[in-house]
């Protein structure tokens, strides 16, 4: 709990393992010997602020969903929400019924969160509607539209998004139902910026990285080896 405010935490599950090049849901591989979203569940449960766990799965993982969390004694109350067809409506599917006044929402495949980033996402709304963690990007970017024009340097301050995000629940349900037929919308701090609400930016962590491909799990095995 936050200021007297209820806390949920939503982590979404349901992602797949093409890029990882195996058939197998990638936040299930083993990291370390241990199933890789273990390590964000339990990060969240530690939390002080946060009140109960949302983990959001696909329909025929459920079962195995409930054996880890089961297996897992977490300390804080938790249950299981199928996902939908997009990210989108997986997070609609894991908001709808929340009667917290604030929801963190999470990619299970980014295990290495830390308890300073859910700290700083969750404080953020105090001045915003919402609040994102990102790392400013080091490195020029360029914008290809197509072959025939040139490619344009990105100038100004340009960050990459990471998860947690964080919004006061209403609004972010708000913004859901106000887009539900708009299921190309794949980030959740976009929707509350058409809908004219400011989202801040807290500082990100270069170790919160996201399992997308071997090497990722590699980096990830070596930090936690490090920490």
């Amino acid at each position: 709990m936050y200021k007297r405010k209820r806390v949920s935490a939503v982590i979404l599950a349901g992602g797949s393992g093409s890029r990882m090049g195996m058939a197998e849901n990638k936040v299930y591989l083993p990291l370390d010997g241990r199933p890789a979203i273990l390590y964000a569940v339990e990060a969240f449960d530690r939390h002080p602020y946060v009140d109960e766990l949302i983990f959001v799965t696909r329909a025929e993982e459920q079962s195995e969903a409930e054996l880890l969390l089961r297996e897992a004694s977490l300390q804080k109350s938790w249950r299981i929400v199928v996902g939908g067809d997009s990210r989108k409506a997986s997070v609609s599917n894991a908001i709808a019924e929340l009667r917290s006044e604030i929801v963190l929402v999470h990619d299970g495949a980014r295990p290495l969160v830390r308890e300073a980033e859910i700290s700083a996402c969750v404080e953020a709304l105090e001045r915003y509607e919402g609040a994102i963690v990102a790392r400013p990007v080091e490195v020029p970017i360029y914008l290809v539209p197509n072959k025939r024009r040139k490619p344009k340097r990105l100038k100004g301050r340009l960050y990459a998004a990471q998860t947690p995000q964080c919004f006061h629940t209403k609004t972010l349900q708000t913004c859901h139902e106000r887009h539900r037929d708009n299921p190309a919308i794949t980030d959740d701090s976009s929707l509350l910026e058409l809908e004219g609400y400011k989202v801040g930016i807290v500082a990100g962590d270069p170790w919160n990285i996201k399992l997308t491909t071997p090497m990722d799990l590699s980096l990830a095995e070596a930090y936690l080896r490090l920490r």
